[in-house]
């Protein structure tokens, strides 16, 4: 059958058959037009509706409705048909990958050849290299319902004057200039949430992570929250992250609740150990077996989170058989006293790496005898060593060497304790080298002194005191808060961050000069310890419950630091 092509005020006689593909119509139109199929647009109510595409088909022909009239809407191509890749591309036909890449080209086109331009890329805090936004003169930008804080520009000018300062300070320049400012740069979070931030760490890709006590945990990237999974039903007391590995990459760590749970990079879990029963891990570490890199240990110790009854055994017993059930029940809430006791004097250890094929094995420090250890409150990884620190002001100090593909032997190298006063470990971090900052507390009971333990005499329950492991010397104590140091950060300009208790409310910068001149001073035996007192008080982030470092994704040192400060994250630069 033939129909009547119309083409402006052109008309063209050609067949059609009945189930004909539409691209063979096209091409046969092209031959008459020169109007190329990409161009055509075929209009017949009669027969489709709407435009005819190249996937269609011609359907039925009814022949009694008359004449077909096809009305052909295009222009004849007078130069080459570019194939669908090199054609022009709207923004609207783009997808959100693509919109980025287009704007990282128009970034790098618009900077080459000129002045090298000065980049500081942390990756929670800043957009990506060539994504700020016309903020003009606002003083605080709200990012989104969860984000707020300086405009983009106004951080990267903080953080590029850092550096340049930084790069400068062998001609003299004041130290000062390169180090944290205490500027509140952004705020992460609902501040009308219940739930508390509890603890933070950064993935070695700069994500952010974050653990609140309602048991979720969120994850935070370029300024915006990517990710919120959920630890257990109950809350996070601790977030650790681990190097990837090649089996099932593993990424970070949660710990609370009496669970403790394996993440990768993405957010899905991975694996999942329990506690003791009536216990929660009061503290987590991770690191490398000596001479067996792929090899690494997870360790964690314990808190007794069982609460007993006062009211259990109010009542008198008033005759043989309830004095009788009575005291079986006083010998079964014993035996469970006991029990928990011992389990916070253990330390769990498990043991992965590529060669152990992704599967963990597990081994519990238990102390030779029990009454002659105090219950372990903090953990830290020291060059490949575990440290735990425990409520007699002692430091052990253990290390494992791998054979076979397993961990073959575990000793423990050092014994230390502190003396003077009565004294607990409340936090641990290795700070560099053989250096390992332990903040201490009074103890609520009697300590005894540990005979064979090296004594590290302290004036004062009190402060945050910088230990020589290879030495066994203590070389300097640091106190200027009123309060116990609960949270101990090493910075990457070996400064030193210490937040002070509630009833200090503080965090206090302690600059690298004046802890390297401490540490190198020589001391002669019956020296008194170096004390510092003079910090600098950053203005903000004030009360916090952790802190940890944000690295620029370059080569340079600037940094800012992430804080948990009640239901909100503040990050300062």
């Amino acid at each position: 059958m033939d129909f009547t092509l119309k083409w402006g005020k052109q008309s063209f006689t050609l067949p059609i058959h009945q189930g004909e593909p539409a691209a063979e119509l096209k091409h046969r139109v092209q031959s008459i037009t020169n109007v190329p199929p990409s161009r055509q647009k075929l209009l017949c109510p009669k027969l489709w509706k709407g435009t005819l595409n190249d996937t269609d088909c011609i359907s039925v022909i009814d022949a009694s409705r008359g004449k077909l009239v096809v009305t052909l809407v295009g222009s004849a191509d007078t130069i080459v048909d570019k194939p669908p890749d090199e054609r022009p591309r709207f923004l609207e036909d783009m997808s959100p990958e693509e919109l980025k890449q287009v704007q990282r080209d128009e970034w790098a086109k618009a900077n080459q050849g000129g002045e090298e331009v000065a980049i500081v890329d942390i990756v929670a805090l800043q957009n990506e290299v060539g994504f700020d936004r016309d903020d003009g003169k606002m003083e605080m930008y709200e990012y989104n319902r969860f984000v707020t804080g300086l405009p983009q520009h106004q951080i990267n000018d903080i953080l590029v004057h850092r550096k340049k300062s930084s790069e400068s300070n062998e001609a003299g320049i004041d130290e000062r200039e390169s180090q944290l400012k205490g500027v509140l740069a952004m705020t992460m979070g609902m501040e009308l949430r219940r739930a508390y931030v509890n603890a933070l760490d950064v993935l070695p890709n700069g994500t952010l992570i974050s653990g609140y006590d309602d048991g979720h945990v969120q994850m935070w990237r370029r300024g915006q929250m990517v990710k919120d999974i959920k630890h257990t039903s109950g809350g996070v007391d601790h977030v650790l992250t681990i190097p990837s590995l090649n089996v099932d990459d593993p990424g970070f760590i949660t710990a609370g609740s009496g669970t403790i749970c394996i993440w990768t990079e993405e957010g899905h879990r991975l694996l999942e150990f329990g506690s003791f029963p009536g216990t929660s891990p009061a503290s987590i570490a991770t690191g490398s077996i000596i001479g067996h890199g792929n090899m690494r240990y997870l360790a964690s110790c314990y808190r007794v989170t069982r609460q007993g009854d006062p009211s259990q055994f109010r009542l008198a017993p008033q005759n043989e058989q309830e004095r009788r059930r009575r005291a079986a029940a006083e010998l079964q809430e014993s035996m469970i006293q006991s029990n928990l006791l011992r389990a916070s004097k253990c330390v769990k250890v498990w043991f992965y790496g590529d060669n152990l094929n992704g599967v963990f094995s597990e081994e519990t420090i238990t102390p030779d005898n029990f009454e002659a250890v105090a219950p372990t409150t903090h953990l830290a990884n020291l060059n490949g060593q575990l440290v735990c620190g425990d409520s007699w002001g002692c430091i052990r100090i253990f290390q494992w060497t791998a054979g076979n593909n397993q961990p073959r032997s575990r000793r423990q190298s050092e014994l230390l304790q502190f003396t003077g006063c009565m004294c607990q470990v409340a936090a641990m971090e290795s700070i560099c080298d053989n250096l390992l900052a332990v903040s201490i507390e009074a103890a609520p009971l009697e300590v005894p002194v540990m005979s064979s333990a090296t004594q590290l005499h302290v004036a004062s329950p009190k402060g945050v005191a910088i230990i020589d492991i290879k030495t066994k010397a203590l070389t300097a104590m640091l106190n200027a808060h009123v309060d116990t140091v609960r949270c101990i950060c090493p910075l990457p300009d070996k400064g030193i961050l210490t937040a002070g208790g509630r009833f200090d409310a503080t965090v206090r910068l302690w600059n690298s000069s004046t802890i390297a001149n401490a540490i190198s001073k020589e001391k002669s035996e019956g020296d008194e310890t170096i004390v510092l007192t003079e910090a600098t008080t950053l203005k903000e982030p004030g009360y916090v419950f952790d802190l940890k470092v944000l690295h620029d994704s370059g080569s340079s040192s600037v940094f800012a630091v992430a804080s948990a400060r009640y239901n909100v994250i503040k990050i300062v630069i």
